[in-house]
């Protein structure tokens, strides 16, 4: 008994040994894509400093009452969703934009980085970085233009099903579904209880700002993103609303032609 008890007990070690190691090969490879695309990005800027792949949008951000609060909506893009691009899961990450509503899901490929999906989100009701909670601000994790914006990005920590959780908004609506068929919990240092999931009783709220900091996606986009794309310890770079396209993204789209409805001026952000 004693025997078999720690054979059972090396293979149980060893096994998780293999996995830490693989998990930090995989980070290591990860980290070294990361810093190609980054520095190859950079060529996205031009010599005139002009690196902005759209001209400010003419789409306006509105402010509504939603359910008694005061929230803000804008117009609606088309979602985009396309597995087929992808090489590797392992080499995948996500960029969320505050300013223009947007979660993105992108695959480092050697130099190069293809958007992979793109879909419409909602975020916490007021504009900033989340300092406590209860604010209703969603924490940002990306500030600048500057520097390495996967030195402080979030990851995913759980991938859970939420499709029987309810929670009541204190809106009078009561106890209510609201989380969609997943909710992925992020790693926010300082914060917890972020993640992303879905819209269920509060779609409308999508693209907008109207969540007590969670992210908000469709309920058939959190599906995608799910079954397509996320993993545990999978890399999430939240920008602040200050913050515009990262290099790597502009030469994304404009390589791939990526026609985007909403890229509204950060110094024009509705704050409510």
């Amino acid at each position: 008994m004693t025997l078999k008890f720690f054979f059972a007990s090396s293979c149980l070690a060893s096994l998780l040994l293999c996995s830490v190691v693989a998990q930090n090969t995989n980070e290591k490879e990860f980290n070294n894509i990361v810093a190609s695309i980054i520095q190859d990005g950079d060529e996205a800027y031009g010599k005139d400093g002009d690196y902005k792949p759209f001209d400010y949008t003419k789409v306006k951000e509105q402010v509504v009452q939603d359910h008694g609060n005061k929230c803000v909506r804008t117009e609606p893009d088309k979602a985009i969703d396309e597995p087929s691009l992808m090489v590797n899961k392992a080499n995948c990450f996500i960029v969320i934009s505050k300013k223009d509503y947007y979660l993105y899901v992108y695959e480092a490929q050697g130099k190069d980085t293809v958007m992979l999906a793109r879909y419409d989100c909602c975020f916490g009701q007021h504009v900033g970085n989340k300092q406590k909670r209860g604010d209703k601000k969603t924490p940002s994790s990306c500030n600048s233009l500057n520097g390495n914006p996967f030195a402080n990005a979030f990851y995913i920590s759980q991938i859970q099903n939420a499709s029987s959780w309810m929670h009541d908004f204190k809106d009078g609506r009561g106890s209510i579904k609201a989380y969609g068929d997943f909710f992925l919990r992020l790693v926010t240092p300082g914060h917890s209880g972020i993640g992303i999931h879905g819209s269920t009783n509060n779609a409308e709220s999508v693209p907008g700002r109207a969540s007590e900091g969670c992210i908000r996606l469709r309920d058939a986009d959190i599906k995608a993103l799910r079954n397509h794309y996320a993993r545990e310890r999978m890399k999430v770079i939240i920008k602040d609303e200050k913050v515009d396209d990262l290099p790597f993204e502009i030469k994304a789209m404009r390589k791939q032609k990526i026609e985007r409805k909403r890229h509204f001026d950060p110094a024009k952000t509705i704050n409510n």
